[in-house]
């Protein structure tokens, strides 16, 4: 989880650490950006708010 991904040295921290993981498990980045959604090789962005109500 990260505050926010506010320029690419948090971007690369909070997503490569992901990227080392080698399994099949889903992987998510939740921060308090509003922007979020989509993914970034493979790994979801998702704001915080929607984390906590989804299903």
């Amino acid at each position: 989880m990260a505050y926010m991904i506010t320029d690419q040295r948090v971007h690369d921290r909070e997503f490569g650490n992901l990227l080392e993981i080698r399994d099949n498990f889903p992987k998510i980045v939740v921060s308090m950006d509003e922007i979020t959604g989509g993914k970034f090789k493979g790994i979801r962005h998702v704001n915080i708010k929607d984390f906590l109500v989804a299903d």
